[in-house]
């Protein structure tokens, strides 16, 4: 790599970045809206479950809608409903019915477009529900199934793709798995992120909870830039997994 190309993707996921930290602004702004600042202070501080009844919708739902399809956004993902996509290029949909015919249960979500050598999907828990350590993993333990499923590896074989890349998250913790569905290898957890201290550190600087900041912006936005943004964002993801296997 060139070192004008490392300069021109420094600068790029610097941008995304600073997107990525504008979407997760969204998640404790609506705790204050509820007037909830309380619940999201337990989120933060300890492995406790989000409150249905506090947030008024289910747990999951509320986690997919104010955390983790804005921060897909941030990412380069758009909204197919945004009136700003133009119907190309990346997107995320919902729970899409593409492997009804070979899979039962299928993924929260699917990662579109993202690169015509792989498939992406995504699954989708509660703020809290996967944990990077112990056996609280619900996340990780849905995309595993996908991952070491031979007809899914075939199917995707048969469509000529090269890549199944699944990623579990809870909103606050983001894992990334990655099968090559020609040779059967996997790679497991090649990506582990832990965005707790971010959205803490910007819920105090907004007041949504009380407490004096961790972590500056910048520091935040630095951390995502070198950490988060090259293993999840649509931009970098398909160079990132094609390296994995270099």
């Amino acid at each position: 790599m060139t070192t004008e190309h490392s300069s021109m993707r420094l600068n790029a996921d610097t941008i995304l970045a600073e997107r990525v930290c504008q979407q997760l602004g969204r998640f404790p702004e609506k705790f204050r809206e509820l007037g909830e600042g309380g619940e999201l202070r337990k989120l933060c501080r300890k492995p406790t479950t989000l409150s249905g009844p506090k947030v008024q919708q289910s747990p999951e739902d509320f986690t997919e809608q104010y955390l983790i399809e804005p921060v897909l956004h941030g990412l380069g993902y758009w909204n197919p409903i945004s009136e700003k996509y133009t119907g190309t290029g990346p997107h995320f949909v919902r729970r899409p019915s593409t492997y009804h015919k070979i899979e039962i249960k299928r993924p929260d979500y699917l990662l579109k477009n993202v690169s015509p050598t792989l498939d992406c999907i995504l699954e989708a828990k509660a703020a809290n529900k996967e944990q990077l350590t112990g056996s609280k993993r619900n996340a990780t333990s849905d995309i595993k199934k996908y991952v070491e499923s031979n007809t899914f590896a075939k199917y995707l074989e048969s469509r000529e793709k090269r890549y199944l890349v699944a990623i579990g998250t809870d909103g606050f913790r983001w894992v990334l798995w990655v099968k090559d569905v020609r040779t059967g290898e996997t790679k497991d957890a090649i990506a582990e992120i832990d965005m707790e201290a971010a959205i803490s550190s910007i819920a105090k600087r907004a007041s949504v909870i009380e407490g004096e900041p961790d972590h500056t912006t910048a520091e935040i936005r630095r951390f995502l830039a070198s950490e988060f943004i090259p293993a999840f964002a649509a931009r970098s993801l398909p160079e990132y997994i094609q390296n994995q296997f270099e």
